[in-house]
């Protein structure tokens, strides 16, 4: 009888092998040729992964690469007879038999490879039998896959192919997002861990249930006890270590430099389709399951600096004082001036615009019922810089949600290296999760005095003016042809001027408008050679008219389009493209792609370099004809809390109604670009003490190059700007009928 219960489940077997048809295996060029989706990696510049775009967050490592405790420990509690078998563990297999005859389990009879098999080429069945025929299917799949692999590379495969959860797929991602380590570098107990997984990985989630977790990581550190890879004393000791995890969970919403990916994930597939990039089977690229590796130009170290001082200054400042100007708005958030239509169209623009409103009307309601539902109170979770984890719950209406939304300060940040173009940190917006709007990229908004630097370009370049030309403080006007008669433009309103000599390169400094506007007049009045250059760059748009007004910058650019214009000061006039893709690659390393980036003389070296260093006043600059100092950007080396002690130029810009508010900072190797605002133009400060750039902007500029240049990690030149080649010819000595000798233009 005991025979008999032993014979007859074997010969059993033996009949459903040789019934399995061979069109249910997988084919030879299947096994020879696994596919599986592989994440494409985005590194930073400095070798670092910052990001992937995936089906599964999967990226292949080799065995090499494998922590030896992994490989310990995998093979002592699933598979201890693995390198002796040939993908069948005869004696478990009888093991388990006996067990269910007699009522004993004694332990799983499925080895390493056969695991494997129900990985690589089996998806969930439908039915008991239907997984009793898999199960045989993956004995012969298994011993298969061992006439075609070496022990070493079925390991190396396994964890390649495990899902450890929490968007872990693989042991490279199961490294980075439970223990932010490299799979080589997991530790006895860290490996234990995520073996114990392999039992049921749901149940031992390490995230959600921890305890059960522990327990199941105490079993694998007993099989390797067992099995002699550990001792008594390491098994005692290592028992008690808590699971330790380092969780980072990689989303497309969280991690570093989140809107930069965003930006290299759409750059990357219009990349592929443009030059018709095919993978290793001869079809189009797909960057979620090929494998890519994408370099970029981002330096992790730039970008958390970045990331860091944004939030810095819109938390713990910034947005504080907003909120106290504009709390008794009677349109809040408002400016009392906004009028009610453009205040209504902008709620029903965003209420259109929002995802609430697509759901609804993807599920079929009518407009009417959305509007309802937009008006009715319910709980709903909004960002908040004061709450755990910057999400708090409030019951609200939908539509009061939009305003609320609307009162948050935005802002965007790009540093580039002027000589490469590579961009070094792209910081879209405060919170990707909430804001995905890139503030950096999509959004164009006026950009204020920023434009000044090219209007005294312009006009040193066409021999109006020298750096040390000056002129008396007065009120100057343009004469503007409008509609068959001339309209005067004087830039200034009716402010009272001191009628005092000013050197130009003060009146750059400290951003004087009425000086700026007699330099437009001297050059045609039109800005038609500020046009040029910024068509010549590339970056010209419809607001960048022949217009008087756009010297002080009425036209609406993108923090990355004028910070890279910005860099034509820093290079010598020489405008670089920006670079933000250096290279991609496939999973092999074979090169794919690389950019054609274009490069353009602007402005002359010399006139470059003459504006840089009119610019470098800009933190102060004493008119050696008055005594008096200026510099709109005077704080930055005198407030505490952001003070920048580097060798530095740049200029602030403020927008009408303080809507909008920048500064874009040099320092030899970096140009950065910030901008804050509101979403919308019409929510802004009410006083321009706390609504200009100076304020809003510079302050994240102060943050950011203090800690770059603290961190030693970041190799970035600290000694002055250099001049042109040809000689520098800014060091022109100014004379004035004054008893003042202090000339910084000497």
């Amino acid at each position: 009888m005991l025979w008999a219960g032993v014979i007859l489940p074997v010969l059993m077997i033996v009949l459903v092998l040789v019934f399995i048809s061979e069109s249910s295996l997988p084919s030879i060029d299947e096994l020879e040729n696994p596919r599986s989706n592989e994440a494409s990696i985005v590194y930073s510049s400095d070798g670092k992964q910052i990001g992937s775009f995936y089906l599964s967050n999967r990226t292949k490592v080799n065995y090499n690469d494998l922590s030896p405790h992994l490989i310990d420990a995998l093979v002592a509690t699933e598979d201890v007879r693995f390198y002796t078998h040939s993908g069948v563990d005869v004696k478990a297999l009888l093991r388990a038999v006996f067990g269910v005859f007699v009522g004993k389990n004694k332990g799983g009879a499925s080895t390493i490879t056969q695991q494997l098999s129900k990985m690589m080429f089996h998806e969930r069945p439908k039915s008991k039998l239907k997984r009793v025929i898999q199960k045989f299917a993956e004995w012969i799949i298994a011993s298969r896959l061992e006439k075609r692999y070496t022990k070493q590379e079925i390991i190396a495969m396994y964890f390649n192919e495990f899902d450890f959860l929490n968007t872990a797929v693989g042991i490279h991602s199961a490294a980075r997002i439970y223990f932010n380590k490299s799979p080589k570098e997991l530790s006895i107990e860290q490996s234990a861990m995520l073996v114990g997984m392999a039992k049921n990985p749901s149940i031992f989630n390490p995230v959600r249930r921890p305890e059960k977790t522990l327990k199941r990581r105490e079993v694998v550190l007993f099989q390797m006890k067992n099995n002699s890879i550990l001792t008594q004393q390491q098994y005692d000791s290592i028992r008690q270590l808590p699971l330790g995890l380092d969780y980072h969970p990689e989303t497309h919403t969280t991690g570093l430099a989140p809107y930069f990916r965003e930006h290299v994930r759409i750059k990357t597939k219009q990349i592929v389709k443009n030059n018709n990039l095919l993978n290793e089977y001869r079809k189009p690229i797909n960057i979620y399951s090929d494998g890519l590796k994408i370099y970029t130009s981002i330096d992790a170290n730039v970008q958390k600096h970045a990331e860091k001082a944004v939030a810095k200054h819109l938390q713990n400042t910034l947005q504080n004082l907003l909120n106290k100007e504009i709390k008794n708005n009677k349109h809040w958030p408002f400016s009392n001036e906004t009028s009610k239509t453009t205040r209504k169209n902008s709620i029903n623009r965003a209420i259109k615009n929002s995802e609430r409103y697509r759901k609804l009307v993807n599920q079929g309601w009518s407009k009417e019922d959305i509007m309802k539902n937009f008006n009715t109170k319910q709980s709903i979770r909004v960002f908040d810089w004061k709450s755990k984890g910057l999400v708090k719950q409030k019951n609200m209406t939908p539509k009061d949600s939009i305003l609320y939304y609307k009162s948050i300060l935005r802002a965007g940040l790009i540093a580039i290296d002027p000589h490469t173009g590579f961009v070094k940190a792209w910081v879209g917006g405060i919170n990707y999760r909430h804001f995905k709007y890139d503030c950096s990229n999509k959004s164009k908004r006026q950009v204020g005095s920023t434009m000044k630097p090219f209007v005294y370009a312009a006009a040193i370049e066409s021999g109006q003016i020298s750096p040390c030309t000056t002129f008396p403080d007065i009120k100057y006007c343009i004469d503007i042809p409008f509609g068959g008669i001339t309209k005067q433009w004087c830039p200034g309103g009716q402010k009272n001027y001191s009628g005092e000599e000013i050197p130009v390169y003060y009146a750059l400094a400290s951003s004087k408008n009425n000086i700026t506007a007699q330099v437009i007049k001297l050059t045609g009045g039109k800005n038609s050679r500020v046009v040029n250059y910024f068509k010549t760059m590339g970056l010209w748009n419809k607001s960048i008219e022949k217009v008087s007004s756009l010297g002080l910058g009425v036209c609406d650019l993108s923090v990355l389009e004028q910070t890279s214009a910005h860099c034509i000061f820093s290079n010598y006039g020489v405008y670089v493209q920006p670079i933000t893709v250096v290279r991609i690659e496939d999973k092999y390393g074979n090169l794919l792609w690389e950019p054609k980036q274009e490069i353009k003389q602007v402005i002359d070296p010399n006139t470059a370099f003459s504006v840089l260093k009119m610019m470098k006043g800009v933190t102060g600059v004493k008119n050696p004809i008055t005594g008096k100092t200026g510099g709109t950007a005077r704080r930055l080396k005198s407030t505490r809390a952001y003070s920048f002690s580097g060798i530095m130029a740049g200029k602030t810009g403020t927008t009408q109604n303080n809507s909008d508010g920048w500064f874009v900072g040099h320092t030899p190797d970096l140009v950065a670009g910030v901008w804050v605002g509101a979403e919308d133009p019409s929510v802004h400060f009410k006083t321009t003490v706390n609504g200009q750039g100076a304020n809003t902007a510079l302050p994240i500029w102060g943050y950011f190059m203090k800690e770059v240049y603290r961190d030693n990690r970041i190799k970035i030149n600290k000694t002055d700007f250099i001049p042109p080649n040809e000689g520098d010819k800014t060091q022109i000595e100014c004379t004035y009928s004054t008893n003042n000798t202090d000339n910084p233009w000497m």
